[in-house]
């Protein structure tokens, strides 16, 4: 499985829990795996660490991602973010 795969099967399901729809609540085994995953990533060197407890990944194409650890429970997120043209390596739009 690759960091993309997990990340549109999280994706497929339907949002839930008041966020809004280009987030996703995700669990803390997921969050670790999808970490392992972008690190082992050909484009893993697009992530770059954000605020406090999250890191953003940032591959080719139009999706990027923000990944945030809840640093005080357990709604950790997964955040899509899109560009209506697909960019460039390491570059967030």
């Amino acid at each position: 499985m690759t960091a993309h795969d997990l990340i549109d099967s999280i994706f497929s399901r339907a949002a839930w829990g008041g966020v809004a729809p280009n987030v996703r609540r995700i669990t803390p085994e997921q969050l670790c795996y999808l970490r392992d995953l972008i690190g082992a990533d050909p484009e893993g060197g697009a992530a770059k660490p954000g605020a406090p407890g999250s890191l953003v990944w940032m591959p080719s194409g139009r999706h990027k991602y923000i990944l945030t650890e809840d640093l005080h429970g357990t709604k950790h997120t997964l955040t899509r973010l899109s560009n209506i043209c697909a960019s460039e390596s390491g570059r967030l739009f």
